[in-house]
């Protein structure tokens, strides 16, 4: 679980949600944990000048990673809707 505590780890993780929400189409679900991804790995290639509590051990960078992504979902998701609302106006197929 070493690798856990390693920024690169992480940011190869965030490339991967990414790329999987767009090939898939998830409705924006996996860039929600790409943006936590890249913060846990941000957290981790600042921590000598931060010195951030949570960047000691994997459990608290998980914990940290599913917090911050998951508070990250609610406001993305509403902001999609919104924008979406207002291209769904000049499509032909909403009933």
């Amino acid at each position: 679980m070493d690798l856990l505590l390693r920024y690169e780890i992480w940011l190869i993780a965030a490339v991967i949600f990414v790329a999987v929400d767009v090939l898939i189409g998830l409705d924006f679900i996996l860039l929600a944990f790409g943006i936590g991804a890249v913060t846990t790995g941000a957290s981790l290639f600042w921590n000598d000048s931060l010195n951030l509590p949570y960047t000691t051990d994997w459990e608290s960078l998980i914990t940290f990673f599913g917090i911050f992504s998951l508070c990250i979902l609610y406001p993305l998701r509403i902001i999609i809707k919104r924008l979406q609302s207002k291209d769904d106006i000049t499509d032909i197929n909403k009933y």
